[in-house]
């Protein structure tokens, strides 16, 4: 196992209570996250540091570009998805997901290599069996591809799209699914990668060109590099917080690894001994990740 130590910076920005949803923007030439609890998006310059906070509402946890504007983004929230006018700084909820929605809310989400959203939900008090997975296409027509799990977290593809890894975070596994990228059909293949019962749990991950996964542990202090073929970690990035949420890979050549962090469920005590908790991180990678995609969906 390799210990990365000297290539995680910690950035001027400000904390946040549950950080999450890092992406890379290539048209604004800006990475973003959210702060759900916070009701908080922010987007990140990396050439000067530039921050730009904008206002959330209904508990906004993933946000990512629109094919064609760079003031719009699609966004989850707790009530359905639609866009974020970053103007406006408005929510539009576009659908419901033909689902109730007092005690639950989405969580991660991801874009496929056609352009389609896929989204997880969760309920409020992560009760088993409360979320489901969706994929939205064509005209925000959604359809649920795994069903009653209990949080929906880390999506991400192969680098040929034919599989997709998939995290609920309290079973600590990542599953890999034979998907078919026109139809969106999916199929269970096999466990990828089994989270150790002392490590924590994993939450929000991203896939390099030479096909690393890289998870965001939460509990675990760090972000793990995991072999999707023999389920080992083979690398580790410490981060000086315990509860590491999400990370994705920014920069114009995808080099950086942008990592959140919660203070979520953390005392005093605990907040004193990481002070830390709830920064926005930025680590340098020696493998660039694989392209992202915008959102095709109509606004």
């Amino acid at each position: 196992m390799i210990v990365e130590e000297n290539r995680v910076k910690k950035l001027e920005v400000p904390g946040c209570i549950l950080g999450e949803s890092p992406m890379w923007h290539s048209g604004r030439g800006s990475a973003f996250w959210v702060d759900i609890l916070g009701n908080t998006l922010v987007e990140y310059q990396l050439g000067d540091g530039l921050v730009t906070q904008y206002k959330g509402s209904r508990m906004i946890s993933f946000v990512c570009p629109v094919g064609g504007t760079n003031n719009l983004l699609v966004a989850g929230a707790q009530g359905g998805i639609g866009t974020y006018d970053l103007r406006s700084q408005e929510l539009s909820l576009i659908s419901d997901l033909n689902r109730e929605w007092e005690n639950h809310r989405c969580n991660d989400g991801a874009v496929d290599c056609l352009g389609n959203l896929w989204i997880g939900t969760t309920h409020m008090d992560h009760e088993p069996g409360g979320g489901d997975l969706y994929r939205i296409s064509d005209a925000w027509q959604a359809e649920k591809k795994i069903e009653r799990v209990s949080i929906s977290n880390g999506i991400c593809w192969s680098a040929d799209n034919r599989t997709l890894y998939y995290i609920d975070s309290p079973t600590k596994e990542i599953r890999a699914f034979r998907h078919d990228a026109v139809t969106g059909k999916v199929a269970f293949d096999r466990l990828a990668v089994k989270i150790s019962a002392s490590m924590g749990f994993p939450d929000g991950m991203s896939m390099d060109v030479a096909g690393t996964i890289w998870v965001a542990i939460w509990g675990g202090g760090g972000v793990g590099g995991f072999n999707p073929i023999s389920g080992a970690m083979e690398h580790w990035i410490p981060i000086p917080a315990p509860h590491v949420s999400s990370c994705a890979f920014v920069g114009p050549h995808l080099d950086y690894l942008l990592v959140t962090t919660a203070q979520k469920e953390m005392d005093d005590e605990q907040l004193a001994q990481y002070p830390d908790s709830g920064c926005t991180f930025l680590v340098a990678m020696e493998v660039p990740g694989l392209p992202t995609y915008d959102c095709q969906l109509p606004t």
